[in-house]
């Protein structure tokens, strides 16, 4: 099922993203945008950059060189006296309510129930009365198929429940845009499909997502637009049917040889 209508305001928008480790250069030059109600599917080999270049949306990583925009805002800098400079921190974790992001290895408190991991970010980041928290993590547990979790531990949980409990929290927030980093890599092959259906529920509702995920057949059914990634730079990009039945860049032509076959 695809999202309705997609808008034409870009509520994500990278200029110019370069990004060094050491001497290693993992971003060179990317240009990428991602527009509301859009689902973005980021693929590629391993060390591509993919998971780097969503980790520089929410300045999870500083970028060396380039812009980052969310609705338009510069994210984890600001301009004084015609130069950038880097935000301060308060101003950057203000910035990041607005893209709530989704792990590979859940990121779940040990210590705290369901209930208190999701109702914890909107208590102290967003001021809502704790009724009005917990009614809205239920009716979130409830669409992630857990209402009956909410006085669980984590540890009580399989891991494809903890993915599902960490896309709550994320939802929680009531984020502009989703960023999920593999979501299923950590799962037991039995538990991949209950996360990627709570994600195919969601891009139905219009939700604005940009996932880096190596599950091709629900990058294909879900996507919007794949991008695809290879040495730090976008190579190709396109629809999904298109990428995957008539790729143009011989990287993308290896790269769905090789696990699609």
């Amino acid at each position: 099922m695809k999202p309705p209508r997609i808008s034409d305001e870009r509520l994500i928008e990278l200029t110019g993203i370069e990004k060094w480790f050491g001497k290693t250069k993992v971003l060179d030059g990317v240009d990428f945008h991602v527009r509301k109600g859009e689902v973005v599917v980021l693929i590629g080999p391993s060390g591509s950059g993919k998971t780097t270049l969503l980790r520089c949306i929410n300045h999870l990583e500083t970028v060396e060189a380039g812009q980052v925009k969310v609705r338009d805002e510069l994210i984890g800098y600001r301009m004084r006296r015609g130069r950038l400079v880097a935000d301060y921190e308060r101003n950057i974790a203000y910035q990041r309510r607005e893209v709530g992001m989704v792990f590979q290895r859940f990121n779940l408190f040990p210590h705290m129930t369901v209930l208190e991991n999701i109702t914890i970010a909107p208590l102290k980041l967003r001021d809502v009365p704790r009724q009005k928290a917990e009614e809205d993590a239920m009716e979130l547990l409830r669409k992630v198929g857990l209402p009956d979790k909410a006085h669980a531990y984590p540890a009580q949980l399989s891991g494809g429940q903890q993915q599902r409990v960490a896309i709550a929290r994320a939802l929680a927030m009531q984020p502009a845009a989703l960023l999920f980093d593999e979501p299923t890599s950590a799962l037991d092959p039995e538990m991949v499909g209950e996360v990627l259906a709570v994600m195919r529920d969601l891009a139905g509702t219009g939700m604005t997502m940009v996932i880096v995920t190596h599950e091709m057949g629900f990058a294909r059914q879900v996507a919007d637009r794949v991008v695809v990634m290879a040495n730090g730079q976008v190579i190709e990009e396109g629809e999904p049917d298109r990428i995957f039945s008539d790729p143009q860049h011989p990287k993308t032509r290896a790269l769905l040889s090789a696990v699609l076959h």
